[in-house]
């Protein structure tokens, strides 16, 4: 039955590929899954003492982008379900889309990255690596390609 998946992150790139992902479920009839995944290791390095503060604020961050998500999504028509899951985003990522059965994962670039002319930034490495090991298409959704909402 297969759904898709939108992994977000924040940033400029976040509601572009949001509602590309919304877009894309609406015209496929598929379920849309927001994804955030929580990596204490992205904060630096931190004090073992703060690392449970940390962990928690990155949740109450990812569950309210999340939630932002799922509004556009409503606004839309769309039902939509949330995820956050905790450790390294690559694998975490490649896990959720077996164990979802992902149809098709969107990613949102950051504004200033280079076009996916040559494949070279580093968003389009992370889409090809996930893409290659999961055998599930992935989409780099570039913030300057959707603009209205």
């Amino acid at each position: 039955m297969g759904c898709i998946v939108c992994a977000t992150r924040g940033g400029e790139g976040s509601r572009a590929v949001q509602l590309q992902a919304i877009q894309r479920s609406l015209d496929r009839e598929k379920r849309l899954i927001f994804l955030y995944v929580t990596d204490t290791h992205t904060a630096g390095d931190v004090d073992q003492d703060l690392l449970t503060a940390v962990h928690a604020e990155l949740d109450w961050m990812g569950n309210t982008l999340l939630r932002v998500a799922q509004q556009r999504a409503q606004l839309a028509g769309l039902d939509s379900d949330i995820a956050i899951l905790h450790g390294d985003v690559r694998e975490e990522i490649g896990r959720f889309l077996s164990e979802s059965q992902a149809e098709l994962l969107l990613l949102g670039a950051p504004r200033g990255t280079s076009a996916n002319v040559f494949g070279d930034d580093a968003v389009e490495q992370f889409a090809a690596t996930i893409q290659e090991k999961t055998l599930v298409p992935v989409e780099v959704v570039r913030p300057d390609v959707v603009v209205k909402e």
